[in-house]
């Protein structure tokens, strides 16, 4: 064992991780290192499995989700197998525990019919902010990849939007003084790099907006500088406070069309490529909401193959 201090550590950590992550990923660890660890873990020997289930104890009681929580958790631990590494700490095995989580009410996707009364505002209302919100619907993009995205991007021959890049408010806490930056960023893994495509519906309403429009400018801004992703977040909310819709984060348009998908016979394969995940499994667990009437019609069917 040694004094070594935690805020030392993970600083020598950082300055070997940022040469392997993205900036905005960076960013991220930094926050939780100053907002989160080292408030908590003066010298490396503080960090035990003890002290460890009191930290996720207290952020629980702090009113933060389990799922912050062991975004935590992660940097800790990649924190402790470099400080393994370095012999610098004998080998630790983390077994922390949370309370048995309840259901969550939240909803993440719109109706069928929420999703057909926010297509029809959408289209009796255009503007710039609208269309992002219809190719969300349209495409199952992330909010970022949406505000990166340029007319350059999308081939209205081949019906085809390439994603290539995406946008983040990054808050830089390292290297001088506290800031934030808007940056332009390659997609989040290897499987975002994809080409999607363009329907026909979606090609109508864009070309409406292109006619005008400079190839190296953005879709949704109209301009060579790309929109805010909390400013489309906050205009979602305004449009799902003006219809009266369910669902009010932003993401969960991304959910919608993936489950809309599904309900369509989409196989899991294409859906996972459409949406740029690394692997099926992420598509499996996190994008499929199946609806009452999907489940209905699954039990109808298994009837059916019996009687």
């Amino acid at each position: 064992m040694t004094q070594i201090a935690f805020q030392r550590v993970c600083r020598l950590w950082k300055s070997e991780k940022k040469r392997y992550v993205k900036m905005s990923t960076m960013a991220a660890y930094s926050l939780i290192i100053q907002n989160h660890l080292e408030p908590r873990f003066e010298k490396l020997d503080d960090v035990t499995p003890g002290s460890v289930q009191d930290l996720v104890d207290s952020k629980l009681k702090e009113g933060l989700n389990v799922t912050t929580i062991k975004g935590i958790l992660i940097v800790l631990k990649m924190i402790i197998r470099y400080s393994e590494k370095h012999g610098w700490i004998s080998h630790i095995i983390l077994e922390v525990r949370f309370p048995t989580q309840r259901m969550n009410h939240q909803v993440n996707v719109l109706s069928v019919g929420e999703e057909q009364r926010m297509l029809d505002y959408l289209s009796h209302h255009p503007c710039q902010y609208n269309l992002g919100l219809q190719i969300c619907l349209f495409t199952g993009m992330r909010i970022g990849e949406v505000c990166a995205l340029r007319w350059q991007d999308i081939d209205m021959i081949s019906g085809t939007i390439r994603i290539r890049r995406t946008v983040h408010r990054v808050y830089m806490i390292d290297d001088g003084p506290k800031r934030s930056e808007l940056t332009m960023d390659y997609p989040k893994t290897a499987g975002s790099y994809r080409d999607i495509p363009l329907i026909r519906d979606l090609a109508l309403i864009l070309s409406d907006y292109s006619r005008d429009s400079s190839g190296d400018h953005f879709v949704i801004s109209g301009r060579a500088c790309p929109t805010e992703p909390q400013t489309m977040r906050n205009h979602f909310k305004k449009v799902a406070d003006e219809l009266g819709l369910s669902m009010r984060r932003f993401h969960g348009l991304r959910h919608t069309f993936a489950t809309r998908c599904v309900e369509s016979k989409c196989d899991y394969k294409t859906l996972s490529s459409i949406l740029g995940h690394s692997n099926v499994s992420t598509t499996l667990n996190l994008y499929v909401h199946p609806g009452i009437e999907q489940k209905r019609k699954c039990v109808e069917d298994m009837i059916r193959s019996i009687v």
